[in-house]
C-alpha cells in the first residue's frame, strides 16, 4: 500500500472510464449505499473452496484455467439485502465450464496484438499499461472495450463469461461469498483494492474454486446485456461488467453480487477481463437438462431466497399462490444517459452540503475539504458541473455523486 499523500493524485483520476469522444468519466453504477447484510453473517475469511472435480478424461483442463463443476445456485440478493437491481434472488442452473484462473495479463494480450488478432489497448489515461514495458507484463491489461475483449478471447479460443457464469465463479455457487475470499471486508492483504494502480495477477489468496483477483484489481466484462432479474436479455446498450477494481476505496465496490454496466464502446483504466470456455459436452447439474446453451431443470423443486416456498409456478411467502413484489430495476440502462433526442429534459443538477463526509474529504483530497452531494442530471452531466465548481469526485451512485470542494 502506499501512503495517503501519494494515493492523492491517483483518487482524482483513478477507475475514469473513457472513450475517443469526450474526456474520461466514470463508469456509472448503481450503488446508493452499502449493502445491507443480514445480522448473522459471518465477518471471517472463507476457506477456498474444495477443488472441483476433474474434467472428463477426454477433455482436459486447458492450461491456465479451472474446471467449474455444474450446479444450481441462487443468483442475486434477498429482499432486504443489495440493490434494487440485484433483485429477486432466483435460481439459476450453470453448465460446468472452464474459466481462466487470473485475469489476462499485458503479455498475454500483446502476443494478441503481435499475431493481429487484437488492437492496441488504449493509452489515454495514466493509469493504462504501458507499452513495452516489463515492469507492466504481469499485471491485467486495461483500457480495452469490450469489443476488443471478445476478440482476445475468440483468438485463444474461449468467449467471455456470462453474467451468472462469473457470479456463480466468484461466489463459490451455493457458498454465495460476499467477496470472493469470504465475507471479511478486504483490505491490502486480500485484494488489490484502494491502490495505486493494478497488481501483477494472483498476488493475493485465491478465491472461490481457485480463482484469484475475482474481487479487485480489475473490473471484468462479461458477455451479457444489461438488465432486469430474473431475465438474461439478448439485446441492450449497455454489456455488464463484475468484480470491482484496485481503484475502489468503499468495500461496497467488490461485492461478488454487485452489478455494473458501460457501453460496448467505452473503457477505463479499471476494467479488463478473463476468459471462460464451454466444454465440449454440455454438461448440467443433476434435475437438469442441456437445452440449447443452457441447463434449464426439469425435475425437482426451485430453489427459492430463505423465508419463500415454491408452489410449482413461483416462489412466494409460505409457498401460497400470492404475487411477491419485489423491487427491481428497469430492465434498460437508458435511465444513466437518455436517448440526445429524448423529448423529456433532465432534471437540474442540485448540490448539497454534506458535513458527514468532510473528514473523509480532508484525509484523501488535499485542499477539497468540504463534501457535497450533487444530484439530478443524469451521471455524465454531472461531471462538467462538479468539474466546473473546482471539485474531486469521491464516490458516485446512479442518481447521485458525491464530490469533494474547496469550500
Amino acid at each position: 500500500m502506499t501512503s495517503r499523500p501519494a494515493v492523492l493524485f491517483f483518487l482524482a483520476v483513478a477507475a475514469m472510464g473513457c472513450d475517443g469522444r469526450e474526456n474520461p468519466a466514470s463508469p456509472p453504477s448503481s450503488e446508493v449505499k452499502p449493502a445491507v447484510t443480514a445480522s448473522a453473517a459471518p465477518t471471517t475469511v472463507a476457506a477456498a473452496s474444495p477443488p472441483p472435480p476433474p474434467a472428463d478424461a477426454d477433455e482436459p483442463v486447458p492450461e491456465g484455467m479451472v474446471a467449474i463443476p455444474p450446479g444450481f445456485y441462487l443468483m442475486g440478493a434477498r429482499a432486504n439485502e443489495g440493490l434494487p437491481e440485484e433483485r429477486p434472488m432466483h435460481e439459476v442452473a450453470v453448465a460446468g465450464f472452464f474459466l481462466d484462473r487470473t485475469e489476462v495479463t499485458v503479455r498475454a494480450y500483446a502476443a494478441c496484438m503481435k499475431d493481429g488478432a487484437c488492437s492496441s489497448w488504449k493509452t489515454g489515461h495514466p493509469f493504462c499499461p504501458i507499452p513495452n514495458n516489463p515492469e507492466h507484463a504481469d499485471h491485467p491489461v486495461s483500457c480495452v472495450d469490450f469489443t476488443q475483449a471478445e476478440a482476445y478471447c475468440a483468438h485463444v479460443n474461449k468467449r467471455l463469461p456470462t453474467e451468472r457464469e462469473w457470479e456463480y465463479a466468484a461466489r463459490g455457487g451455493m457458498e454465495r461469498r460476499r467477496f470472493s475470499w469470504g465475507d471479511a471486508p478486504p483490505d491490502e492483504k486480500l485484494a488489490c483494492y484502494d491502490h495505486r494502480g493494478s497488481c501483477p495477477v494472483a498476488t493475493h489468496p485465491a478465491g472461490a474454486f481457485g480463482l484469484f483477483d475475482m474481487s479487485g484489481n480489475v473490473w471484468e466484462w462479461t458477455s451479457t446485456y444489461f438488465g432486469a432479474y430474473p431475465d438474461e436479455p439478448d439485446k441492450g446498450t449497455h454489456r455488464v461488467y463484475r468484480g470491482g477494481s484496485w481503484s475502489r476505496r468503499f468495500p461496497k465496490w467488490l461485492r461478488t453480487g454487485l452489478r455494473n454496466r458501460y457501453e460496448p464502446d467505452k473503457w477505463s483504466a479499471s476494467i479488463g477481463l478473463r476468459c471462460a470456455r464451454s466444454r465440449k459436452t454440455p454438461l448440467c447439474p443433476p434435475d437438469a437438462e442441456a437445452r440449447g446453451d443452457r441447463c434449464v431443470r426439469v425435475r425437482g423443486d426451485v430453489m427459492c431466497e430463505p423465508g419463500l416456498a415454491w408452489n410449482g409456478k413461483a416462489c412466494t411467502l409460505g409457498g401460497l399462490d400470492l404475487p411477491v413484489r419485489h423491487e427491481i430495476a428497469a430492465s434498460s440502462a437508458a435511465k444513466d444517459e437518455p436517448d440526445k433526442g429524448a423529448a423529456a429534459e433532465p432534471t437540474p443538477v442540485r448540490k448539497t452540503r454534506t458535513p458527514a463526509f468532510d473528514g473523509d474529504c480532508r484525509s484523501h483530497y488535499q485542499g477539497r475539504p468540504a463534501a457535497y452531494r450533487y444530484e439530478g442530471g443524469t451521471f455524465y452531466s454531472r461531471n462538467p458541473v462538479i468539474a466546473g465548481d473546482g471539485c474531486t469526485k469521491r464516490d458516485m451512485g446512479e442518481t447521485w455523486t458525491s464530490a469533494c470542494c474547496a469550500g
